[in-house]
């Protein structure tokens, strides 16, 4: 059937977060503490698709939690224009589904030759990606057979929240407690499936985040590009006035991550997306703003989220949107056309 990977692996999520916490316990502790021993100056980021909106979600979280600066791999200099980068003292954050992208790996491979250490997050202990690191954290998210990345995304952003938040020495959020709110968004996602399949026949989305949040923008575009063929785009509140505010007609959807701290950044766009013609459509959070004609989707009455962990929640009914909508338009999001599992990016 159609999707039906896809929808078993969305619906997996709020039990694989519970794995994660309790069958990667050692090794999410070896990860915060090879950090702690060397002491870096500079957290370097490396991942690519899906991956790499979990690695800036990593970026803001370094920068929050750790006063460190944080910066993102760029592999094309590796691979395009073959260059060794010697960092100061830093150490590496790769991450990955499957571990095996060739730039991905030229990347690591570069900085443990410049004496760099890396932490690896991948769902394969078997990955080449798992053999260069200095720690390896399994995802612990079974099988993905899907190829929309959806439980091995998440669970990169809560390993890399737990391994960023035990390096800090701070309280790391209860997984428990996430893993049933995570249950409630997915149900609550499920009753706004018939407002969503109003805007099927959209060409066109704007997805819109600030902070940690604009991870969720990205990752949002990307599943709605890849399950639906739909051209999204995601974008920071702060850069989406300098052009993509041009993409708005009448009509357009535009979904707002309000539910971060840069909810006033994103409902200030909003209101000139509005005034565009622009149907904005928040997601989880109900702000309080004249840009909002509409109830938010997926919205859950005593839902508690912060900028830590919002993206873990917000990211979870576009997932199922993105089912929804891939269906609706005849589309199989299991297999969208001209994808696969592993992309060979070089």
């Amino acid at each position: 059937m159609p999707g039906a990977h896809m929808r078993a692996e969305i619906a997996e999520q709020p039990q694989r977060w519970l794995d994660l916490a309790r069958t990667q316990a050692d090794a999410l502790d070896a990860a915060a503490q090879l950090i702690v021993r060397h002491g870096p100056q500079l957290l370097v980021f490396a991942a690519r698709g899906s991956s790499d909106h979990a690695a800036q979600y990593g970026q803001y979280l370094a920068h929050r939690l750790l006063r460190t600066p944080a910066m993102l791999a760029t592999p094309a200099s590796m691979t395009v224009d073959a260059v060794d980068l010697h960092y100061p003292r830093a150490v590496m954050l790769a991450l990955s589904q499957s571990g095996e992208s060739p730039d991905l790996l030229a990347t690591v491979q570069s900085a443990r030759d410049a004496g760099t250490p890396v932490i690896a997050f991948t769902n394969s202990h078997r990955s080449t990606l798992a053999g260069l690191a200095s720690v390896h954290v399994p995802l612990a998210a079974g099988p993905e057979r899907s190829v929309a990345a959806t439980k091995t995304y998440t669970a990169e952003l809560l390993a890399v929240l737990i391994v960023l938040a035990r390096a800090a020495g701070i309280d790391v959020p209860d997984v428990s407690h996430l893993a049933r709110d995570a249950s409630a968004v997915l149900e609550a996602a499920g009753r706004d499936v018939p407002r969503v399949l109003e805007w099927a026949d959209s060409e066109r989305v704007l997805c819109v985040g600030r902070g940690t949040s604009m991870s969720s923008a990205k990752e949002a575009a990307l599943k709605l590009m890849e399950t639906s063929a739909i051209a999204a785009s995601g974008w920071s509140a702060a850069d989406a006035t300098h052009g993509p505010l041009g993409q708005v007609v009448p009509g357009t959807p535009v979904l707002a991550f309000t539910a971060g701290a840069g909810a006033t950044s994103v409902m200030g766009f909003s209101r000139a997306a509005r005034a565009n013609g622009a149907r904005v459509l928040p997601i989880l959070a109900a702000p309080t703003d004249e840009a909002v004609d509409e109830a938010p989707l997926a919205h859950v009455h005593e839902l508690s989220v912060d900028s830590m962990t919002a993206p873990l929640l917000e990211i979870l009914p576009i997932q199922r949107f993105a089912l929804e909508l891939a269906l609706a338009r005849g589309l199989d999001p299991d297999a969208p056309r001209g994808l696969r599992k592993v992309t060979a990016t070089r």
